[in-house]
């Protein structure tokens, strides 16, 4: 059996997974991005071998987008005969060859990929380092001993295809290629190995491996200044408590050898309420939110900082307060600028085994977790179901914007599955355990929240009266974005507002994923070679793939807004949506329009705490008009609309000339 066809055997000689940071003091950073030599071939083969041609290729990117094979769209089946742990023979491969220089080799060197599909052996000086699979999970290699001081030479050689592309089966185009930043990390021997910072509302916690000395920041103010060994706590008087209205960040910088790892920290709290609400910082909050892709017309998986940062602030603009990453982990980097920028995020592993879903007749779809047949069940596949959960948590430990721990999509829950939830709670007990596939089975005890996908309202409804259900509600999927959807978006957050245990949910999805050719976006069957695919169902965004807005993504933003309006008579009540922010930091904008001349205007302060509501008297004499008297009320901040509403005004219809 080949190695990239071993369950049991999905790395060599990659680095135990560690929190996400890049080391900077003396430590060299060495970003490997740009022009890449490139070899493409049908099927696998041996590597250090002499390519008679090369070609160059842009990394990152995905090969598919840069004249190499053809893009592919599938939903659920797989791209290739299921038959795990096995692949194609045809399994075509890329291999990328660049020189990289070290002035001077004083400390260890290690060689990172933040993303290469579907796995990777990876060659310094055309000797063999190491393997790894997993294709959004971050694989560090140790190369202290291959490298040499002056010109070095790395290889890679990617697979098309591994015994992981079963575990990878998500509903989006399939692309291959070292896809994200690799780099190189020169630090000093004996450097820290792994950080963790545990903060609750109160205090911050540190673990590390030796000594260090520690400095922890309030903005511009310096709280401590100390040399510790292991493990630190400072309680933190007066803390300033993040959460994704006002997402105020602590400093934590570590320093050891004349290193420096920096982390940015948020004091929070995450509790479920005796009503089963969710509770940041002992505030219920609900979860307006959104599935993510990482996707791009151009680039397809590849997505600068710049354009991750546009996407959220496009969802601030929208009203989203939340992210599901579906379903992967997303580039370190864009944690990062949901814990900067205020988004509470459910994170990914990398894990979908969609395509083996089975349907007969009389019954359902379904997956079978009966037969020991398939993945989620077989014992030789346990071992890399948990180690990407790992991979993904220890990873992204030290965010305070990712409040639930996700075991992935679509793929049953089988006891790999449960091994994976029963190693996460051990792990961390300080966020949400998520997985649809265990409240769907009724298994759920394996879950933390009651998670469903595109449950109707009435059946949403039914979740909150029962009690059968004795934990927070979920839906990771509603209301489906595609055409001129959604449509109902509105029916199920008015069931949020109204029943406390429905904390939220993320609609499906962010944006279309389309191929743009020639100016023209392509889906699923415009590309030669795909076997099986799933047409447009790629197109079901709540913006478009250039992330213009649609009407659907209007209708997400009313939905979403964070103020609620209703008339009685002339009386207006104003209630504040917001979690943790008063209205008084926005302005409110009323106007008064009779057949679409607007006859007056004010603009008010409001003091509305979250959660609450004030009442105004509105000025207005009923009047006669052709077409219809409105009030309209806008609520502005930073120069923006966040929330407006309109309310029809009494009238008398003139009559007009027969």
């Amino acid at each position: 059996m080949r190695l990239y066809e071993q369950p049991l055997h999905t790395s060599e000689n990659r680095q135990p997974p560690r929190s996400y940071y890049i080391p900077h003091g003396v430590s060299e950073y060495t970003l490997l991005n740009g022009e890449w030599q490139f070899a493409y071939f049908e099927r696998d083969i041996d590597v250090p071998q002499t390519v008679d041609a090369w070609n160059t290729i842009a990394v990152p990117s995905c090969w598919q987008l840069q004249g190499y094979d053809h893009p592919n769209y599938t939903n659920v089946n797989y791209p290739f005969p299921c038959d795990p742990p096995y692949v194609p023979d045809d399994n075509p491969c890329g291999v990328y060859r660049r020189t990289f220089s070290i002035a001077k080799l004083w400390g260890k060197v290690y060689f990172v990929f933040e993303g290469v599909s579907s796995c990777a052996f990876l060659y310094i000086n055309d000797r063999y380092v190491g393997y790894t699979q997993g294709s959004h999970l971050q694989a560090e290699f140790d190369i202290t001993d291959f490298v040499i001081q002056g010109e070095n030479v790395v290889t890679v050689k990617v697979l098309k295809w591994c015994c992981g592309s079963y575990l990878e089966d998500q509903d989006m185009f399939r692309y291959n290629g070292i896809f994200r930043d690799c780099y190189l990390l020169q630090r000093p021997y004996g450097h820290i190995a792994d950080v963790e910072i545990r903060a609750d509302d109160t205090r911050i916690d540190v673990a590390i491996d030796g000594n260090a000395h520690i400095k922890i920041w309030e903005g511009e103010r310096l709280l401590t200044d100390t040399p510790f060994e292991d493990t630190y706590a400072y309680v933190v008087e007066q803390p300033i408590l993040w959460n994704a209205e006002a997402p105020f960040l602590y400093r934590v910088e570590l320093m050891r050898d004349g290193e420096i790892l920096t982390f940015y920290m948020g004091l929070r709290k995450i509790a479920i309420s005796e009503q089963y609400e969710l509770l940041i910082n002992g505030t219920p909050v609900t979860l307006h939110g959104v599935n993510h892709h990482d996707t791009h017309p151009y680039n397809g998986w590849c997505q600068t900082e710049e354009e991750m940062r546009r996407d959220l602030e496009l969802m601030k603009q929208l009203n989203i307060n939340c992210i599901r990453t579906s379903h992967y982990p997303p580039p370190p980097v864009f944690v990062q600028l949901c814990d900067q920028m205020g988004f509470y995020v459910v994170l990914e592993t990398d894990i979908e085994t969609h395509g083996m879903i089975t349907r007969t007749p009389k019954i359902n779809w379904r997956y079978d977790m009966e037969s020991n047949a398939w993945p989620a069940t077989k014992r030789e596949w346990k071992t890399e179901f948990v180690e990407r959960m790992q991979r993904m948590v220890e990873c992204h430990k030290n965010a305070p914007s990712v409040i639930m721990w996700s075991t992935g999509n679509e793929s049953g829950h089988g006891a790999n599955h449960a091994a994976m939830v029963q190693w996460t709670r051990k792990r961390d007990a300080s966020r949400l355990v998520h997985s649809e596939d265990a409240s769907k089975k009724g298994e759920l005890r394996n879950a933390d929240v009651y998670s469903r996908m595109y449950p109707t309202p009435e059946d949403v409804e039914r979740f909150a009266k029962t009690d059968d259900i004795d934990m927070p509600v979920f839906l990771c999927e509603y209301s489906h974005a595609m055409g001129n959807g959604p449509g109902d978006v509105v029916a199920y957050n008015v069931l949020f507002d109204r029943y406390p245990k429905l904390i939220g949910g993320c609609i499906w999805e962010w944006a279309d994923h389309v191929v743009m050719v020639d100016g023209v976006p392509r889906y699923g069957g415009d590309f030669e070679g795909e076997l099986t695919h799933d047409r447009n169902f790629c197109c079901d965004g709540m913006v478009s793939a250039d992330r213009s807005f649609k009407s659907g993504t209007l209708e997400i933003k009313a939905a979403y807004q964070p103020m609620r309006t209703t008339l009685d008579g002339l009386n207006l009540t104003v209630y504040n949506r917001w979690d943790f922010t008063d209205l008084n930091q926005c302005e409110l904008r009323y106007f008064i329009e009779v057949d679409g001349k607007q006859i007056s205007n004010k603009t008010l302060v409001l003091n509305v705490p979250p959660h609450q509501e004030t009442h105004i008297d509105i000025p207005y004499t009923p009047c006669e008009c052709r077409y219809g008297a409105y009030l309209t009320c806008q609520l502005w901040r930073d120069g923006y609309i966040y929330a407006q509403t309109q309310h029809a005004l009494a009238h008398t219809i003139v009559k007009t000339a027969e």
